[in-house]
């Protein structure tokens, strides 16, 4: 099944006391020669490595037809889509190749690797593009190295040490703001310039030794991200960006020699990624995040596996073996879902009780609950924090809510990023960014304060019945209010949630408002969703006001026009103390 001519038995696993990034021999990136025996022996034994490594062979096969990286800037600023586009090529022929395909496969990373060096540049103005171009030509040429000719080997390290690790040095000698822990832009490149530093350590013209200590100890300043407790304030779209980026060189530092700290709170952001994922595998996708059905990455295998998590590795063996069975296309939509395959954590002797409830604090605090973890269980999350988190919106007390093996309640997600100021001026002028277009409150006609401090979790309750979660909204709403608070209680049984609102000395009117694509009606107070033969109610059950249905439309013709959505609306006239009482029942 192995190709034997790959230099079995020549690279060592184990860290090397003290060396240089070159003394490892090729293969050195994740996975060395000497650990194909191991994985040879797992895929044997474990069916669902197995049917995973099938869907990843599959894809490979489905590579061989798709065509090779362009240089195509199509929004005029990003070159990311193609450097994307190479590392999933690369990846799955690459991987093929060393573990069951044939040549035509070894061939297939080559045309890969060839297309890419011969792109003008990686577009290092946008450095991400770089870093991910950099990532997809190291690990093709580090894996296919004993295989390589000389002029070959040559081709590859040139284009790596000119486009990727010169500008990279620059970008460090000057101190450039990805250089320092900011956002995943500082994972993503940190963690892919040091790996392409790794790959041709020993043909790097004296960069790789400095460029990888830069970028691992960029990346390990960046495990503040999850601090206290492991909530990545970015979003689970993100997590998954940064993240995987993260534990891509962690997990490369032991084949390289290197030693890392894995801090306690990476053990916790598999926590906090598994609790954000609901039953139906839609993720809670506040900030700047779409809502697509989530399947657990590589950077989740291998903290479930690393930590020896019981609960994350039956939640991401769970969600994988319900992913192979129902929608196994889905399983290598991921670029990097070979090394899942490889970092695939065996079954835990005693499957463990998965927790119902769980909270998080830091920039972003959030609350999650559920009544079971099977696809039908009901789901309801909800999130405190700021709009001025990396990514943020303005949706500080915005929720989710899931039942009956689909979303009800849901975010609308990220805006078009090249609309003017998306990420400057302009940004809270367009509509998804603001707290009119999330499940929680307009007070007064205003906006919530864009600079907010981070709204806190104030109280939890995460066993009996009901569960809780209290959050202080108040700074969210300093020009609209003297204090607001938002309580949920949620039934572990039967997944009724009741959200109390209380709003002191409101400014004007307040506006609670949920999203929905489900149909809608309004009877005696009852707002009924319903989709199929399934549906779920909203009433009030304190605060007097009236629902209505609105538009979910922006106010111009450049944004997402939302189509199929629409806001339930519950107004409440001014008062000096306004409490808001709304259940939810599935």
């Amino acid at each position: 099944m192995f190709k034997h001519h790959l230099m079995l038995g020549l690279a060592a696993t184990g860290l090397v006391a003290a060396g240089n990034l070159a003394d490892p021999p090729h293969p050195r990136l994740w996975f060395p020669t000497t650990a194909e025996a191991a994985f040879r022996q797992s895929l044997a034994s474990d069916p669902l490595q197995a049917k995973l490594q099938a869907a990843a062979l599959g894809e490979a096969d489905r590579v061989l037809q798709a065509r090779t990286c362009r240089y195509e800037i199509p929004d005029g600023k990003r070159l990311l889509g193609e450097s994307r586009r190479a590392i999933h090529n690369v990846m799955f022929s690459a991987w093929a190749w060393r573990t069951g395909g044939g040549e035509e496969h070894r061939l297939r990373t080559l045309a890969e690797l060839d297309a890419a060096c011969a792109l003008k540049n990686w577009n290092p103005p946008h450095f991400l593009d770089t870093a991910e171009m950099a990532t997809a030509v190291a690990i093709g040429y580090d894996w296919l190295y004993p295989t390589l000719t000389a002029a070959q080997r040559a081709t590859y390290e040139r284009a790596i040490i000119d486009k990727a690790l010169k500008p990279a040095k620059e970008v460090y000698d000057k101190g450039g703001w990805w250089s320092r822990p900011g956002n995943n832009w500082s994972q993503v490149c940190g963690s892919g310039i040091a790996l392409a530093a790794a790959a041709v350590a020993g043909h790097d013209e004296g960069l790789a030794e400095g460029l990888f200590a830069s970028g691992l100890r960029l990346v390990e300043q960046c495990g503040r991200f999850y601090q206290p407790d492991g909530m990545y304030p970015e979003g689970p779209g993100y997590w998954q960006y940064g993240t995987g980026y993260h534990v891509g060189l962690l997990a490369a530092c032991g084949p390289l020699g290197r030693t890392t700290a894995t801090a306690p709170e990476l053990k916790l952001a598999g926590d906090s990624i598994m609790h954000l994922t609901s039953p139906t595998r839609q993720t809670y996708n506040f900030a700047d995040g779409g809502s697509s059905r989530a399947v657990p990455s590589s950077a989740q295998c291998w903290l479930a596996g690393h930590y020896h998590a019981a609960e994350q590795v039956a939640f991401v063996r769970g969600v994988l073996e319900r992913v192979a069975a129902d929608d196994p296309k889905a399983l290598a939509k991921d670029r990097f879902f070979p090394l899942a395959v490889l970092w695939l954590p065996p079954p835990a002797k005693a499957a463990p009780v998965l927790s119902k409830a769980a909270v998080f604090s830091g920039e972003q605090p959030m609350a999650l609950f559920r009544t079971g973890w099977q696809p039908n269980a009901a789901y309801f999350a909800i999130k405190g924090g700021t709009p001025a988190a990396s990514h943020g919106h303005m949706d500080v007390g915005s929720f989710v809510y899931d039942a009956h093996g689909r979303r009800w309640l849901h975010e609308l997600g990220a805006e078009n990023y090249n609309l003017p100021g998306y990420f400057g001026g302009k940004r809270w002028t367009y509509y998804r960014l603001q707290n009119r277009s999330h499940n929680t409150l307009e007070i007064g006609g205003q906006l919530q304060n864009p600079k907010s401090k981070p709204c806190p979790l104030t109280a939890s309750t995460l066993t009996g019945n009901p569960l809780r979660a209290a959050f202080d909204l108040s700074g969210a709403y300093a020009d609209s209010a003297a204090k607001v608070t938002r309580t949920a209680d949620f039934d572990p049984a039967t997944g009724v949630v009741v959200i109390e609102d209380v709003i002191e000395q409101p400014t004007g009117e307040v506006v609670w408002r949920a999203f929905t694509d489900a149909a809608v009606t309004i009877q005696d107070g009852v707002v009924k969703l319903t989709r199929g033969k399934d549906s779920i109610t909203l009433r009030q059950l304190a605060g007097g006001g009236t629902w209505n249905v609105a538009d979910a439309s922006p106010p111009t013709a450049a944004e997402n026009p939302n189509k199929g959505f629409r806001a339930l609306v519950l107004t409440v006239p001014t008062a000096a103390e306004t409490r808001l009482k709304v259940e939810i029942r599935p």
